[in-house]
């Protein structure tokens, strides 16, 4: 699997496993499938109620835990510097680890001030409990804020992305700050593989319209996360990463007019498209 450098100095697999909506043993058997097939990207979140069955899921596989990329975030509303505290030695104790590669900010704040979150964040990176921060669900304007603010380098800023919302200016703002996209939701909750236009582009490939949208992402050098529970889908999403897909059509893809989010909702404290 492709390995992105991160401004940290550490390197993250290119596609991982979404967790997102996966409980129970269904969680736990999709991890240890997806780590048993070749994934070792896993990301997960407090908001998804899931650590405990990620790590069941990790054990079930029995692959080295030094070998895997484990991703977490602190949830809106629980920022503050005694709180990400709290939230770091649960999440040790949650996911069963030593360590989480990289930990995210999962919802911007308006009541805590980047700055102390980001600085709470280091002190878990100081004791080893972390390798990397970041951040997710943020416009270009306050990427920019909370990359000035960071005591450390803010590796990723992880938000949705898919052919239907070519975000642009926000890549183009990551990519001078050498901050990675990645890509959450990459097939629009399955609104990719009934796209004619994908299919199309697909047929030519003789694959599907999810692949070719997950390599579409991959070749703009964005990490891909999709979800997947069964067998067939995480191995279509693996197969992915080998696709490459001709000039003339990324810019086919690139041209799509359309720009509509899946994830929105009066609960974000800042607007998504707000640019700089």
């Amino acid at each position: 699997m492709k390995q992105i450098e991160l401004l940290s100095g550490y390197s993250i697999p290119q596609l991982g496993m979404g967790t997102w909506q996966l409980n129970g043993e269904t969680c736990s058997t999709a991890v240890a499938a997806a780590i048993e097939l070749g994934y070792r990207h896993i990301d997960t979140a407090f908001a998804y109620e899931n650590h405990r069955e990620v790590a069941q899921g990790i054990q079930q596989a029995g692959y080295p835990r030094e070998e895997l990329f484990l991703t977490t975030k602190i949830p809106l509303g629980k920022q503050r510097p005694e709180q990400i505290m709290t939230f770091g030695s649960r999440m040790l104790d949650e996911l069963e680890v030593d360590y989480v590669d990289l930990l995210l900010i999962h919802w911007p704040d308006k009541k805590v001030p980047f700055a102390e979150t980001l600085s709470a964040m280091k002190e878990l990176v100081d004791k080893g409990s972390v390798r990397s921060i970041g951040i997710s669900n943020f416009n270009s304007r306050i990427t920019a804020e909370a990359a000035d603010a960071s005591p450390l380098p803010v590796v990723t800023n992880q938000v949705e992305f898919h052919p239907f919302l070519y975000q642009r200016e926000l890549l183009q703002v990551c990519r001078e700050r050498g901050i990675v996209v990645t890509a959450y939701s990459p097939l629009a909750r399955g609104e990719v593989v009934r796209d004619e236009r994908l299919q199309k582009i697909a047929e030519r490939y003789e694959t599907n319209a999810a692949s070719v949208a997950i390599a579409w992402l991959m070749q703009k050098g964005i990490v891909v996360i999709p979800k997947a529970a069964s067998t067939e889908h995480l191995q279509s999403n693996l197969a992915a990463a080998d696709l490459e897909i001709a000039p003339e059509d990324i810019a086919s893809i690139d041209s799509f007019e359309d720009f509509r989010r899946i994830i929105n909702g009066n609960f974000k404290h800042y607007p998504f498209d707000e640019e700089m």
